[in-house]
């Protein structure tokens, strides 16, 4: 990781560089790199939390989407890139706001990791550079009215260790579907397998500690079982389920003597839209109608990015579990390359889990905002 530090003497009240800082209209009169609101945060505000934005480095060529994470307005305004190709491992930044008898001080420390790591300090040099002299532009203009700052909301965090408990029961019922499959040698073991990776990693998460709200996490996976389990169900007796998981279940249960991996890709990706497309919008919908309706649903957003990698990791675990007569060629090159480029190669060529997931966030929002939960599609 390289991390860098600037700092500017501003002549202007600490609200009125935050309205500077944080509007995308004001930002683009001193940015070297163009700012494009994406979406709005929590308030419809886009100094919020969840708020998402699209940064074009000079030249055109690069783009990063950036979410706000944590803001104390008129202080402190803090956003990573959670989206910025496949070289780029991690990018965030600080802003902090300090007032003076001449007007305040604004410290902007960025922190940065490519997938090549000699190649980090050589990027982060020319960064250094282009917000060296977007903040001498910023030093030099006459900032706008402040912004108003954003009403109070409450903030209770919901006990962990029941949260805790009751997720680990989910986990361990996952285990015993995927053993039960296993134990009979049937094809939906490996999806099965997969889907309990993705809760333990999701737990696990909310144990490291990088999670602002796990509690949300952890209300969460028992909404994902209950439509798992209950498809699970109804398909295993011979009743009708839910479309996606119809199609996601029959295809599981595909073989091909010749080509065995074929039908087990084939069955984690349907699996996988299924969980996505049909079961994360309304399963995040009404769990913030029925345990978050005092927060806005888009301050969740940035535990939600953060969850991303847990898809990356299962995915890897299981096939470490295929036998090798399962086990796709491509896997051996795939474990000489970055596991982020080797997902963005994926999703150009299958099935784009950031891009649903995205969606799927996008139309629990609408959903929440609509007050009702979103039905499969």
């Amino acid at each position: 990781m390289t991390e860098f530090r600037l700092t500017r003497e501003l002549t202007c009240s600490p609200e009125r560089a935050w309205t500077m800082l944080t509007d995308p209209i004001q930002m683009n009169r001193w940015s070297t790199a163009a700012i494009a609101l994406r979406a709005l945060g929590a308030g419809d505000r886009p100094d919020a939390v969840g708020t998402l934005r699209t940064v074009t480095l000079p030249g055109g060529r690069v783009r990063l989407k950036e979410v706000v994470e944590r803001v104390e307005f008129a202080r402190s305004f803090s956003y990573r890139v959670y989206d910025g190709g496949p070289a780029l491992l991690d990018h965030s930044g600080t802003q902090e706001i300090v007032p003076t008898a001449s007007g305040c001080t604004l410290t902007w420390t960025v922190r940065m990791r490519l997938v090549i790591g000699p190649a980090t300090p050589v990027i982060a040099r020319t960064v250094r550079r282009q917000v060296a002299e977007s903040l001498d532009l910023l030093a030099e203009l006459t900032p706008p009215e402040s912004a108003v700052a954003p009403a109070a909301t409450p903030r209770t965090i919901r006990l962990l260790p029941p949260l805790r408990e009751e997720a680990s029961r989910i986990l361990d019922g996952q285990r015993a579907i995927a053993e039960r499959l296993a134990a009979s040698n049937d094809p939906k073991q490996w999806f099965a397998r997969v889907y309990a990776y993705v809760t333990e990693e999701m737990i696990a998460a909310c144990d490291r500690g990088v999670l602002d709200r796990p509690d949300w996490v952890l209300t969460l996976i028992p909404r994902f079982d209950a439509f798992y389990t209950r498809n699970l169900d109804a398909y295993e007796r011979g009743e009708e389920c839910e479309p996606m998981w119809q199609r996601a279940w029959s295809t599981c249960e595909r073989r091909d003597e010749r080509r065995p991996h074929r039908p087990v890709m084939a069955g984690l990706m349907s699996g996988v839209a299924a969980h996505i497309d049909a079961d994360l919008p309304r399963a995040i919908a009404q769990v913030h109608r029925d345990r978050f309706a005092d927060c806005d649903l888009r301050e969740f957003l940035p535990d939600y990015l953060r969850l991303a990698p847990v898809f990356t990791a299962a995915s890897d675990r299981l096939l470490g579990d295929l036998p090798r007569s399962h086990t796709p060629w491509w896997t051996g090159v795939a474990a000489r390359v970055h596991p982020q480029v080797r997902d963005a190669l994926i999703a150009r060529r299958g099935y784009d889990v950031a891009r649903h997931r995205m969606a799927a966030f996008a139309s629990a929002v609408a959903d929440s905002c609509d007050g009702r939960a979103a039905e499969p599609r």
